[in-house]
């Protein structure tokens, strides 16, 4: 007789545990595998519970408002609609609209653990637009729906996990008053990831107000991610945010589109993270003013593992004795320093030099806009246990010949995103698939435009390294550099385990050719994120015409 399988009743139909069903599907929700999720609610009630509380804590997540989610925004609020109270469904009835009397089999608003503001207005928008004829839109207030719904799901929910306050303007939108809810405090009590956005718009202060909520109330938080944006009352509240935490862990920022931290507000948010250097993990500086006071700080933050500079800036040059280079060390294994371009405020190369050198003890990881021979003499000989080099600009290649010899470096990015860039050339494509070290196990190229099959294959068959992962970040992906890679794949016995393609690359490939390499490539991956952040202002003319504007 065969063993009963682990997790299985002997007696009757076999039944999994319900605590294994809810540890399946939660590995389903942390991959945002949401077709499977909904699949699982057709098994049974008690699968269909779990599946449907996973599904609906987080609705507004990574929503896209056009293509083929143009009414997933509609229906999110159709259904939570009719959650809604008898007294709030019937304010809506006066108002004009049509809604059915029908109660859902779930109350889904107890559900909710995450929530995007901004996705929220847009959802209802969705609703409103598709739901209000002409006549009713001038009797009926869009405010009503939006407070009613916001009101429901902050009294409701059961305490959120993240918070994004990124608003939407539009002409609908006056924003709700949070605070005015009777379940906001709660809500808000038990955070462990907060965005706020400092560009928004709020004339009314409502924001504001749920800001300095949160500040009171919530002192849990571990993640915060700020938008800054110049002198306003949010970001005058940033500093206060930080030091009411007790165990932030990370503090990242993301890059407005005009705006930044000026001097003054960047020296208070380094000031504010004394209070955390105890825990604190991942730091993220976008558009913030830097100094030596600054990096003295991040020096005492004991676990810092990752800091980002991205499109900071510099009233002056960092620079730092070399007598105090050995007492004075960050702590991070991952380092990154990236400027959308090179002018009078970005930081400087010798402020680049300063923080790698603060680094150099225990740093692995390495993304850098430059290279000099200063940085590569530095690299080579105070950096021995770097894993992973990552450069956004075109060195001579006889600044990179110390790699051939490097017996650490597993990972190299190469990237040519410049106009008159001739990186990926034939020749200095042959230079560089000599030098590519034999231990070498991932090489990812980018490039704004295209790389030429031959290119591909001088660096190919020119190199000795043990190549298991080719990523490419490329215009256009056809069949050619297909072949070149399968013809790489081969002729290697196949050891190539991988080829990532970018996701924003234009894919003109044969599916078929594609399918018939899967036996030298396992995994053909068409939509990879690179992890470096690649900023959208070195693709986008119009984005980076849209930063240079100055705004008073």
């Amino acid at each position: 007789m065969s063993p009963t399988p682990l997790g299985f009743i002997t007696k009757g139909t076999p039944n999994l545990p319900s605590d294994c069903i809810e540890e399946i599907l939660k590995s389903l929700y942390r991959e945002n595998d949401q077709a499977s999720l909904y699949s699982w609610t057709l098994v049974n009630r008690s699968w269909c519970q779990v599946a449907i509380s996973l599904l609906w804590s987080h609705p507004f997540k990574n929503m896209k408002f056009n293509g083929s989610d143009n009414e997933k925004g509609y229906l999110i609020i159709r259904t939570y609609i009719s959650c809604l109270s008898d007294e709030a469904t019937q304010q809506l009835i006066d108002e004009g609209h049509k809604i059915k009397n029908t109660k859902t089999l779930f109350d889904y608003p107890t559900y909710l653990k995450e929530l995007h503001i901004g996705n929220l207005q847009l959802s209802i928008g969705q609703w409103w637009e598709k739901t209000t004829d002409y006549m009713l839109k001038h009797k009926a207030q869009f405010q009503t729906v939006e407070s009613l719904i916001s009101e429901m799901l902050f009294n409701k929910c059961n305490g959120l996990k993240k918070l994004d306050c990124e608003l939407q303007q539009f002409r609908y939108n006056n924003n709700s008053d949070f605070v005015s809810f009777s379940g906001t405090q709660k809500a808000v009590s038990r955070l462990n990831e907060f965005h706020i956005d400092c560009t928004c718009v709020d004339h009314q202060g409502h924001l504001y107000n749920l800001l300095t909520t949160i500040i009171n109330i919530s002192q849990n938080i571990n993640h915060i991610i700020v938008t800054p944006y110049h002198e306003c009352p949010l970001a005058q509240q940033i500093p206060k945010l930080i030091e009411s935490q007790n165990n932030l862990i990370s503090f990242s920022m993301l890059s407005p589109m005009v705006g930044f931290f000026n001097p003054s507000r960047s020296a208070s948010i380094f000031s504010s993270l004394t209070s955390q250097i105890m825990s604190l993990t991942n730091l993220d500086f976008r558009r913030i003013f830097i100094d030596w006071n600054s990096l003295e700080i991040l020096t005492k933050c004991s676990n810092l593992k990752n800091l980002k500079f991205i499109n900071c800036y510099q009233e002056q040059d960092i620079t730092l004795p070399d007598s105090l280079y050995k007492s004075i060390q960050l702590t991070v294994n991952k380092l990154t320093l990236n400027n959308e371009k090179n002018n009078e405020t970005f930081l400087s190369e010798i402020t680049y030099t300063t923080i790698v050198m603060m680094s150099k003890n225990r740093l692995k990881e390495l993304a850098i806009d430059f290279f000099n021979p200063e940085l590569s003499q530095i690299i080579n000989t105070q950096i021995p246990n770097l894993s992973s080099l990552s450069i956004r600009t075109i060195p001579p290649i006889q600044q990179l010949e110390w790699i051939s010899c490097s017996n650490s470096l597993s990972h190299l990015s190469l990237s040519d995103v410049g106009i008159t860039s001739r990186l990926f050339s034939i020749t200095i494509c042959q230079q560089i698939g000599q030098i590519l070290p034999a231990n070498l196990l991932h090489l990812q190229l980018e490039s704004r435009y295209n790389i030429a099959p031959e290119s591909l294959t001088g660096i190919l068959e020119n190199t000795d390294a043990k190549l298991e992962v080719i990523s490419l970040d490329v215009e256009k992906f056809d069949d050619t550099l297909l072949e070149v890679v399968g013809d790489y794949a081969r002729d290697t016995g196949k050891r190539l385990k991988e080829l990532r393609i970018g996701k924003d690359t234009r894919i003109e490939f044969d599916p078929s050719l594609c399918k018939k390499l899967l036996y030298v490539i396992p995994s053909i991956n068409q939509n990879y994120e690179d992890p470096w952040p690649v900023l959208i202002e070195r693709r986008d003319p119009l984005w980076k015409n849209i930063l240079e504007v100055n705004i008073e």
